[in-house]
């Protein structure tokens, strides 16, 4: 079952296409240094909503004071403990892959796919523990003025030397286009 898995790009390989780099994410590197601000914050929501929740129960509150607190202290324990959790478990069914022409990412369900030509340049950061995570981040404006941000992420590669040697030798040109292959 993990074979097929780590397989899933076979069928988005095109003619010519081969794989240069394939991995996955490594374990821990979990805690950012942007997670120190919302740790300190979902330790003050967290202790809040547990001291609402303590002082309606031990005033004798009624009920409804008592659930009204309650979606507080979950929110709580989610930013405390729970986006770690989600993180590992992300992680756990995520798969890279780079071909001589582009970046597949599959993260669950979800499957997105980046052309060589078509990417932003390359930001790196390294970890303590030697591993690193390749991003490559693009923002662009709305006709209506609206700023959207768009990364397409390798998080926590072992090899991060390795990847990024296969990401510089990509084809940077977009194919000839051959009109016995039709419009589409």
């Amino acid at each position: 079952m993990q074979e097929l898995r780590e397989q899933f790009y076979r069928p988005y390989l095109t003619p010519g296409e081969f794989v240069v780099w394939q991995g996955r994410p490594e374990k821990g590197n979990l805690f950012m240094p942007t997670d120190l601000f919302i740790l300190f914050f979902s330790i003050f929501w967290l202790g809040f909503a547990l001291f609402w929740e303590y002082m309606a129960f031990i005033g004798g509150a009624p009920l409804p004071f008592l659930l009204f607190g309650a979606p507080f202290v979950l929110i709580g324990l989610y930013l405390l403990f729970g986006r770690f959790i989600q993180k590992i478990w992300a992680r756990k069914r995520t798969f890279y892959v780079v071909t001589n022409r582009r970046i597949l990412v599959k993260a669950g369900n979800k499957l997105n796919i980046v052309n060589g030509w078509d990417l932003p340049p390359m930001e790196i950061k390294f970890h303590n523990n030697g591993n690193g995570t390749i991003w490559f981040p693009e923002s662009y404006y709305t006709s209506r003025g609206s700023r959207i941000s768009s990364r397409v992420t390798i998080e926590n590669v072992a090899d991060v030397a390795r990847v990024q040697a296969a990401i510089e030798q990509m084809e940077k040109e977009p194919p000839a286009y051959d009109e016995s292959q039709g419009p589409y």
